[in-house]
This record gives structure tokens, C-alpha cells and sequence, in this order.
């Protein structure tokens, strides 16, 4: 009997799989989870910024302005990422030379 391509992944889909070894050392180590550690947590986590912070209450209306510009964060992540940098360059080379483009093209007719 021949099976169609569907049937033989749902076969394959339901199959049992036994877990590697790397899933039960780590659900070994999630299980024995020391109490203590739990209690009080360790200095090195303690220091480590907070991704959610309030507003500084020394900004300025016109710093919290500027940092809401999407401009802003573009020039942040560009500072962070030289592809992004290069990328940005590129397309406004070519907005640039095909603006040029259609000015000369304007300009024949």
C-alpha cells in the first residue's frame, strides 16, 4: 500500500522520541535547585541594571522630547551596529543618486 507524502509525515510527527542526554542533565539540574540560592540572591544579580526604570527626575522635557524621536534611537542603534551604519549609508546613496536621477530627467523634458 502506497502512502502519500502527508500520511508519512504525520506518522514520522507522531512518533515518541526518547530525550538526549543534554534535555535530562538539564531538567537534572533545574530539579535540584539549592534553597538558599533561592532565599538571597547573589551579588553579581544585585548590581546589574534594571531594563525598566522610572524617568530620572533630573531629565528635561526637551531631552525626553528628543530621545522620543525615532531618529534618535535610529542613531543609538547605528552607534551599536556597523552593518546598520553601512546599510543607511548605502540607501541614502542611492535615494540621493536617484533623486538626482529624476531631477535630470525633469530637466530634458
Amino acid at each position: 500500500m502506497k502512502t502519500s507524502p502527508n500520511n508519512f509525515l504525520k506518522h514520522q510527527a507522531l512518533k515518541p522520541q526518547a530525550p538526549t542526554p543534554q534535555a535530562l542533565k538539564h531538567q537534572a539540574s533545574m530539579a535540584t535547585t539549592d534553597k538558599a540560592s533561592m532565599a538571597a540572591p547573589d551579588k553579581a544579580a544585585a548590581t546589574e541594571p534594571n531594563i525598566a526604570t522610572a524617568p530620572q527626575t533630573g531629565s528635561s522635557f526637551m531631552q525626553d522630547y528628543f530621545e522620543m524621536d525615532t531618529g534618535f534611537a535610529l542613531l543609538q542603534s547605528m552607534m551599536r551596529s556597523k552593518t546598520l551604519t553601512i546599510m543607511v549609508i548605502i540607501f541614502l546613496l542611492a535615494g540621493a543618486g536617484f533623486a538626482l536621477f529624476l531631477l535630470k530627467m525633469a530637466a530634458q523634458y
